[in-house]
């Protein structure tokens, strides 16, 4: 089929000689520039879309709340699936327990994950000598540090470099099961959950679920 189609374009070129021939070749590598043009306008456009909406989802990953004072406090996403996961973890054992019947649970943390950037730390220490009316004297240290915040640049942007990520302490738990009401399931329901989060007995709580 190529072929064919090579043939046919020959005898079109080649039919009123060739003065036709010139005048239609250059009329063909016009059309072929114009379009390596607008083609590559194109592909020029949608590699910054892309960068752009990269950015974007990337903002969008975070949940912003605005608190007092239009400060915006930022969520991450692993914070979110750290909390949900430990609580689905905690009702699975939970629920296990001998006449704990169904439970629910929620958890509340602290503060929101701790990031450690790298940073380059110069340490510089000043001993300076100091003589006194008596006639003794004294040696005074300074020692000064400096440090710089390490960063590394993703797609374009500059990010400080991470090195440890410190999870969020548990604040407290509230748990919610049908057998609350026996003393001696809410003790096991207390001392499991105190056991799995290492958290003081004081910042757990045990409720019998309404029968209504």
């Amino acid at each position: 089929m190529l072929k064919k189609f090579l043939e046919k374009a020959k005898q079109i070129f080649t039919k009123n000689g060739s003065r036709k021939f010139i005048e239609r070749a250059a009329i063909v590598a016009l059309i072929g520039v114009m379009f390596l043009i607008a083609g590559s306008v194109l592909f020029e456009k949608n590699p910054r879309s892309s960068l752009e909406s990269g950015t974007s989802s990337n903002t969008l990953g975070n949940t912003e709340v605005k608190t007092g004072e239009g400060a915006v406090e930022t969520l991450n996403q692993t914070e979110k699936n750290l909390k949900n996961e430990t609580e689905l973890r905690l009702k699975a054992i939970l629920s296990q327990i001998s006449g704990a019947g169904k439970v629910d649970v929620m958890i509340t943390f602290y503060s929101g994950n701790e990031f450690i950037p790298a940073a380059d730390v110069n340490t510089s220490e000043n001993d300076t000598q100091e003589k006194d009316k008596e006639g003794g004297s004294r040696v005074i240290k300074q020692t000064d540090k400096e440090s710089t915040t390490i960063y590394q640049e993703v797609d374009g942007v500059k990010k400080p470099f991470i090195i440890k990520e410190i999870l969020p302490k548990v604040k407290g738990v509230v748990v919610v099961a049908d057998g609350a009401a026996d003393a001696e399931v809410k003790a096991d329901l207390v001392k499991a959950t105190e056991a799995l989060l290492d958290i003081a007995v004081h910042k757990i709580q045990v409720f019998q679920r309404d029968s209504n």
